[in-house]
């Protein structure tokens, strides 16, 4: 007979880890987090590195031009970025900071090993 109990053990135990990692507020939704970082436009980040001063006037066409942002956080992690379903405003002004040094408040969470951020507020640094 095999045993699969502890297998399941171990998954439940990894996906508890996982949820573990956000802080959450009253009623179960994620608090918002202060991140510092730069903002990419993910398609020259994930294609060829493109990120810094040199790449600052790619990023911002790429980000007009609808590719996806990110956060590259000060903690070393990427950051996709969204915008809050409510006002999507705060998200609109980080898109016009691609390239930039910023500072984002807003909501964490991550799902498959990708980091997400709602953007609640961004302000250049």
């Amino acid at each position: 007979m095999r045993r699969w109990i502890p297998i399941f053990v171990v998954v439940a135990t990894a996906s508890l880890h996982d949820a573990s990692i956000i802080v959450r507020a009253h009623g179960g939704a994620a608090a918002d987090v202060t991140l510092g970082g730069e903002i990419l436009d993910l398609a020259c980040y994930v294609a060829h590195g493109g990120r810094g001063p040199d790449h600052q006037k790619c990023a911002l066409k790429c980000a007009e031009q609808g590719q996806p942002i990110g956060l590259l956080g000060s903690d070393g992690k990427i950051y996709v970025l969204f915008a809050d379903h409510a006002d999507g405003s705060a998200y609109g002004k980080a898109r016009m900071l691609a390239g930039s040094n910023v500072e984002i408040k807003g909501e964490p969470a991550s799902k498959g090993g990708i980091n997400g951020l709602t953007v609640h507020d961004v302000k250049k640094l």
